[in-house]
Order: C-alpha cells, then structure tokens, then sequence
C-alpha cells in the first residue's frame, strides 16, 4: 500500500511539495502548533490559519495555495481526513491574503505569443548554416505548430529519460524521401499523467515557416545518435532554460519589448486559434487542454490580431492534428496512418528539398 500511495502522485509534484511540507513542520516546531505526539498531524483548521497568515509576508498567493496542497496530501497519505473540506474560515483568510497582497504587488506583465511576424524576425536572425541554430528553428517551429508546452520537446539539463522526454526514435515520416508530414510521438505531458502518450501531426507548409523542413534539415545535420531530439553540437540537451534565453536574447536585439518566455509558442497557438473562430473543443484538442483554461493564454486585440497573427483560414487546411484513440481517423488520406520511423539509413534520405524556403536566406 505504501508503494501505491508514493506513485500516486507524479515525482515532480511529490518533489515540488516537500519544501511546503518542511516548511510547515518547521513552522509547527516553532510556534509549538504540535499535539502530544510532537507530531502536527491531525492539522487543524487553525493550524493552518495560522500558517498561511504567517506566509503571508514572505511568499505569494500562489505559493501559499501551493504549500497547502503539500500540507493536505501529507494529511491524507498519513491515513487523516482531508484538512481543507469545511474551513470556510480558513477560505475567508485566503480570501483576505489575496486581496492584501494584490493590492501592493505590482502587476506582473503577460507573457506575450510569438506571432508569425515575429517568427520570420527569429528566422532572420539565424544562420541556420550553424548547426545550433538549425536546432533552434527546429524547436521553435515544431513548439510554435505544435501547440507544444516546453516540457514536451526540452529535456532537463542532466536527467533525460527515454520514457518521458522527447528523443529522436519518437520522429516519424510518411515518406522518407520528400516527407509530406512528420509524426512527433509525446509520451508524457502536464495533461496525461498517467502517460498514455498522444501522436501529434505537423504538415508541410510549403512556406518560410514550415515544421517538416525545419525539421528534415536539423535531423540531416544531427544524424541517429540517440537521446534527446533537439541537442545542441557538444550533445548537451535542448533545456526549458535555453529556449527562454535564446528568444529573449533574439527579440531584445531585435528591439521587440514585452515579456517572452518559452511559454509563449503555446501562447501565440491559443491566441490564434481563438481569433480564427475554431471551436472550444478543437482547441481543447489542439493544446492538449483538458478544460478552457486555454483561455487564459489569448492575448492580443483584436487590431492586433488582424495585423499580426497568420492568416489561419488557409492555415486550417494544414493545421495540426492530435490523433487520439478519440479522434476521428475519416479525414485524413490513408498514407497518413502509416508514419515511417526515422533510422540510420533513411536519415541519409530524409533531407531537405531542393529550394526548400526553410534554406532560403
């Protein structure tokens, strides 16, 4: 039983909950909030008032809601009730803290999309006779039509894990010789923790921004050594770090303001889906969604949308499509179902195309 308590929870939440957990017992210990036991479990609806009022001045809001998850699966993995049902008080204090500190925080700047205009400013910028280079706009165009979260095409600087992170046997193609389409495999993702894997569909665009040529030249020039998909020429790994410096450091030379992180690929995916008047529900399948929480990733105004964003009503009839056991199969040609895996010898033909714009100066 033990066991199956420890993996109920995905390792990087059980990792991120222990300093809300230390933090609690350390507060405990010194205000003395322990029962006979030296022990603070079972926690009271006090108790935890008077931990959140104390985090109050030294964290945020998002922080205290995060510790008192920790506090609460602690609770319950030690065979107690769940120590946040009926504290209305306890919400009241909430309540209270999050008005307090809204009022004195500054407001933090959205992150902004990555446009298309801004996509072709990035292409620019690269020389994609670099090998790093060619790997950034490979990344970047894959994340950018792929709906992608950072997590799902970077790895962490030191632990790549073949079961979990993006790596060059999870590449297919329906046709090695001038591939019309690339298959990505994401074997696990924030919204599928139980890993069941999706398979996602990027198409040939035919265009400066095209997901299969960025792609076809990176993995040219990479060859078929394993481990992760995008590696920089020293081997290290492609990490959630280096994407948000390389788009900063571009668009700041560039003279381009705003606050970009590597969440913004998913952000622009949102912003233009939505402005383009697709349904909830194919967004919802597009991000991987699995509410309309996407809506808080759209953006831009509606000026800005007309100016900026891609023109999506031809783009529809190449955007992507996440094929699920859920999915309807009926709309796609009968080449697609068979993706081709990428190996050593159809790397030699899985090139670019001659006058491919992805090679375009």
């Amino acid at each position: 039983m033990t066991q199956f308590l420890h993996v109920s929870l995905a390792p990087s939440t059980r990792q991120s909950y222990l300093s809300g957990q230390r933090r609690f017992i350390e507060f405990c210990v010194a205000y003395s909030l322990l029962h006979s036991s030296d022990c603070p479990f079972p926690v009271s609806e006090f108790t935890l008032e008077m931990f959140v009022a104390h985090l109050a001045s030294s964290v945020s809001y998002g922080t205290i809601k995060s510790y008192l998850c920790a506090v609460r699966s602690l609770q319950i993995d030690l065979g107690y009730g769940d120590p946040l049902v009926a504290t209305p008080r306890l919400e009241h204090v909430l309540r209270g803290i999050r008005r307090a500190l809204s009022l004195k925080s500054p407001i933090r700047p959205p992150r902004l999309p990555v446009t298309q205009n801004l996509m072709l400013l990035i292409r620019t910028s690269l020389n994609l006779a670099d090998f790093d280079h060619a790997m950034f706009w490979a990344a970047f165009c894959t994340a950018w039509f792929g709906f992608l979260r950072v997590s799902e095409f970077t790895s962490p600087p030191s632990t790549f894990d073949t079961a979990v992170h993006l790596s060059l046997n999870d590449v297919a193609v329906d046709c090695h010789l001038h591939p019309s389409a690339v298959f990505l495999t994401i074997k696990a993702s924030k919204t599928d923790p139980f890993r069941k894997g999706v398979q996602l569909y990027l198409p040939r665009t035919d265009r400066l921004l095209c997901p299969v040529s960025s792609l076809s030249y990176f993995l040219h020039r990479r060859g078929n050594l394993p481990g992760p998909l995008f590696v920089f020429s020293n081997g290290t790994a492609l990490s959630r770090r280096h994407v948000t410096d390389r788009l900063r450091s571009i668009l700041a030379a560039a003279g381009v303001d705003g606050n970009f992180s590597s969440h913004s690929f998913q952000i622009s995916a949102a912003t233009s889906a939505h402005a383009a008047g697709l349904p909830d529900s194919l967004i919802r399948t597009l991000g991987q969604w699995p509410s309309d929480v996407y809506l808080v990733y759209v953006r831009t105004s509606r000026d800005t949308l007309a100016r900026q964003l891609y023109s999506w009503p031809p783009r529809r009839l190449n955007v992507l499509f996440l094929i699920n056991p859920y999915c309807c199969f009926h709309n796609f040609t009968h080449s697609f179902y068979h993706p081709q895996p990428i190996s050593g010898s159809s790397l030699e033909m899985f090139r670019q195309a001659p006058g491919s714009p992805c090679l375009g100066a």
